[in-house]
Parts: C-alpha cells; structure tokens; sequence
C-alpha cells in the first residue's frame, strides 16, 4: 500500500488516553495463534470486524476476509517513500514502512532473509533478522511486541471494515518494545484495547497473514 493510501501513522490516535482500561493485555499461551485474546480486546476487535473475535486465529481469519482472503501481498504493506525509523532490507533493495512487522510480512513473501531495524515508541533501537522460514533473531532478546484496536474505531452498519478501516484501526496499535514493562507502560496511555507478546512469538502470526488460501486453509 502506498503511503498515500495508508492511514496507519495517525499520531492524534495513538496518543489520545484510553477511554476503556485492559487489566490484563499479556498472553502467555502457546501456541500464541490459538491463545485466547483479552477479553477487552476480544470484545472491541468483534465490534469492529462484526463478529465473534476470541483467539489470534480468529483476529488473522478477520483481516484475512478484509483482503479477500488471498494474504496481504508486498504492495498492500505500508510503504514510505522517503526514510523512516521502521525499515528492511533484502539483498537488493531498501524498504521504508509506517510499521516494523511489515518487515517481518516481507520475509515471508520475497522468499529471503531480510534485515529490519525499528524503533519502539520511545526512540529506542530494535534490530531484526528474519528468515521466510520463520526463523528470527532479535536484538534486545526479550523484546516485545503488541497488537490493538482503537477504542474509538466506527464500522458503519450493516458493512464489514474496509482494508483502509483496519489499517487506520488497528496498525496504530503494532507496536514494538524492548521489554514487557515498557509495553505495559505504553498500554496504559493510548486510546486502544492492546494484546502483548514477546516479538519472536508473533512470527507466525505474520506468517498466516502472508501465506495463500490453500496454505492458510492447512
């Protein structure tokens, strides 16, 4: 998706107090695809998507539909044209993104390991090496990573979110951090209800995201 196109980066979002209070946004279960969501989050992300949202699995078949199903492909991730905190890079070509999992998406559809740096919400530098086989190296190791939907969000009646809707909704909200404390310091200021894992587990929610119809569906 082009810059132009992508909303993601609302700052007057991400930065507005939160109107509901997520007690408990950490999840520990494995495998993190069929952990359960917290109940907050569960119950705003199945407002928004219209309907029932209770694990990882339902929230990437949700966004899937969103795409018609078929994975987000390299041209639906946020591109930046000019540079940003949050980059990849393959052997031949430097990407600039609103987020840094898209970096972790284009491991998976350019079939090679790419090299992605971000920076969490406090300027602080993150450093990752990931393989299309999943495989992943992270610098600091016990950094974190969070998924979210605005408070806020509005789907109109009767209609399904747009992929322009979830991109405004909830890519505000992927965020990453070097330690859990710093997510749940962060968790407690922004107007969403928030999910956190540790980062290397939310590879294969990135993964299914990414992958076709006929391998989704395995």
């Amino acid at each position: 998706m082009s810059d132009e196109s992508c909303n993601c980066a609302d700052l007057a979002v991400d930065q507005t107090p939160k109107q509901t209070t997520n007690a408990d946004s950490w999840v520990a279960e494995r495998p993190v695809k069929t952990a359960r969501l917290p109940e907050a989050m569960a119950d705003n992300m199945g407002r928004f998507f219209g309907e029932s949202i209770e694990t990882f699995d339902d929230m990437i078949s949700a966004i899937r539909n969103v795409v018609e199903g078929d994975g987000i492909a390299v041209d639906e991730l946020c591109h930046v044209e000019k540079e940003t905190p949050h980059y990849a890079n393959t052997e031949d070509e430097t990407y600039y993104f609103r987020c840094f999992y898209d970096g972790i998406a284009l491991a998976h559809l350019v079939d090679e390991p790419v090299e992605i740096r971000t920076e969490t919400p406090t300027n602080d530098p993150i450093e990752i090496q990931a393989s299309p086989e999943g495989e992943i190296d992270v610098t600091p190791s016990n950094a974190v990573m969070s998924f979210g939907v605005a408070a806020d969000c509005e789907v109109p009646a009767g209609h399904g979110p747009t992929a322009q809707g979830v991109y405004g909704a909830v890519c505000p909200y992927v965020k990453a951090f070097h330690t859990r404390e710093d997510y749940e310091r962060w968790e407690t200021d922004v107007a969403a209800t928030t999910v956190g894992i540790p980062l290397d587990a939310g590879v294969s929610i990135a993964a299914a995201l990414t992958v076709s119809a006929p391998e989704a569906a395995e």
